[in-house]
């Protein structure tokens, strides 16, 4: 119901964005009937595609607060809250991200 992007990120760095993503929706019970299309459409929400299979841990700073809000907003949560999300974003990664906060506010 509640969805959480931290100041500083939390995530598994030794996983892959899509495994970071996997563990999070089952922490959040998404049904694994529909969690592989949810996953994917997130990925592509995020802008992570070339990223999705790359660990976390590799990413740039911007790609790992984009994997962050993504485990935020994965299953439409009814309420998210976001902690800084574009903190340490160049420009135009920060418009992008705030498009997303738009998008989904």
């Amino acid at each position: 119901m509640i969805g959480y992007c931290p100041q500083h990120n939390q995530l598994f760095e030794a996983l892959t964005v899509r495994e970071n993503l996997e563990f999070f929706s089952r922490v959040k019970g998404i049904s694994s009937n529909i969690r592989k299309q949810l996953i994917t459409r997130t990925i592509e929400v995020m802008n992570l595609g070339d990223h999705a299979n790359k660990e976390a841990g590799n990413l740039s700073g911007g790609n790992k607060r984009k994997l962050q809000v993504a485990i935020a907003i994965i299953g439409s949560p009814s309420i998210v809250l976001l902690d800084e999300p574009s903190a340490g974003m160049d420009p135009e990664a920060r418009r992008f991200m705030w498009s997303v906060v738009a998008g989904i506010s």
